[in-house]
This record gives C-alpha cells, sequence and structure tokens, in this order.
C-alpha cells in the first residue's frame, strides 16, 4: 500500500509541468488546535507548510501540500512531539464565474495526508488519514506576477485510515495563513 503511496504523490507532483504559467509556489504558517483526545495530550502549536499548486482552471486547483509541527506537550507523560503531513490537494472554487485580479475567491478543499507522527508512545510514526475545510482566497498582482493570499480552516484527522493499533485518531482544527506567488 505505501508503494501506491508514494507512486500518488510523485504523480500529482509532477501533474502540472504542461501548465507553467499556472505553477502558484506557497509558504504560510498553520495553527494547530488539538481536539478529541488529542487535546489532552498537547495544545496548541504553530507549524509551517509549503505548497505547490496547479491553478491553470479558475475554479479547481490541486497540488501537493507539506505541513510541519513540532507539538507543544500538555503536561502529560504520554505526548506527542512532532508532525509532518504531505498531502496530495485539490481545491475546488463553486462560488464564483470568473477569477480576475483583485477578486474574492471561497474554495472547499480536500486532501489526503501521509503522516509521520512521532511521540513517546515509540509506536510506528506512519499514518495515512485525511483532511477537509474551506478557504478564502484573494488574488492580485504585484512587481509583474501574479500573487495569492490565501486563509483556511481545516479540520485534520492525519491517522484516521491507517496507523498504529495502540495509537489514537489524532484529531484538530488546523488554521492556516500563506502568500503564493505565481510563476
Amino acid at each position: 500500500m505505501r508503494k501506491y503511496l508514494v507512486v500518488l504523490v510523485i504523480g500529482v507532483f509532477f501533474l502540472p509541468i504542461n501548465a507553467i504559467s499556472s505553477i502558484y509556489y506557497s509558504a504560510g504558517i498553520n495553527y494547530l488546535l488539538p481536539t478529541d483526545k488529542f487535546k489532552d495530550k498537547n495544545k496548541n502549536s504553530v507549524g509551517l507548510k509549503l505548497e505547490v499548486m496547479n491553478k491553470n482552471y479558475c475554479r479547481l486547483w490541486y497540488g501537493l501540500r507539506i505541513d510541519h509541527f513540532n507539538l507543544k506537550k500538555n503536561n502529560q507523560v504520554s505526548y506527542y512531539k512532532k508532525e509532518t503531513l504531505i498531502s496530495p490537494v485539490v481545491k475546488y472554487s463553486p462560488f464564483v464565474r470568473d477569477c480576475f485580479d483583485n477578486k474574492l475567491l471561497p474554495y472547499i478543499e480536500g486532501q489526503i495526508n501521509l503522516s509521520s507522527i512521532s511521540g513517546t508512545d515509540n509506536l510506528s510514526k506512519l499514518g495515512l488519514g485525511g483532511g477537509l475545510g474551506l478557504g478564502i482566497a484573494y488574488n492580485f498582482k504585484l512587481f509583474k506576477k501574479c500573487w495569492m493570499i490565501e486563509l483556511e480552516g481545516l479540520f485534520y484527522a492525519p491517522n484516521s485510515i491507517e496507523r498504529a493499533n495502540q495509537r489514537e485518531n489524532l484529531q484538530s482544527i488546523n488554521v492556516g495563513l500563506k502568500l503564493s506567488m505565481g510563476l
């Protein structure tokens, strides 16, 4: 199964090659709010994200995203230390007809996560899960380049599909802000 995931991630990364003018490179920050049993072990944390997206289509975007968090413990003996996610992402903006400059674009986002979560439990770090959320983007031109600023909120369950038998499903809400530049 892991071989298929690697092929999927590599395939999504190289799909945008045919539309090089619509590739956006993004960097931003995330604020992770643990929910359910995860909040008993870890506090809210700040993380980083990088993203490569093909925005060739006005209302449908797809690409690859990497998130990383150094998790803060919540005064527990057992807690989680780091979380890194690699995610193929699809975003769809059903509420707009055109995507010209200086426009707000609300969207729906879905992703599948391949995760590495280290903890004091010494169980397997690998997990497979997903995330769903909403966002809003604002596109503009600056220095003869296309730019986009995005604010998004996601419900994450990075190990909900596959994880170590004794590890619980780590769920969180992730709020992020990022800046993208189109090449």
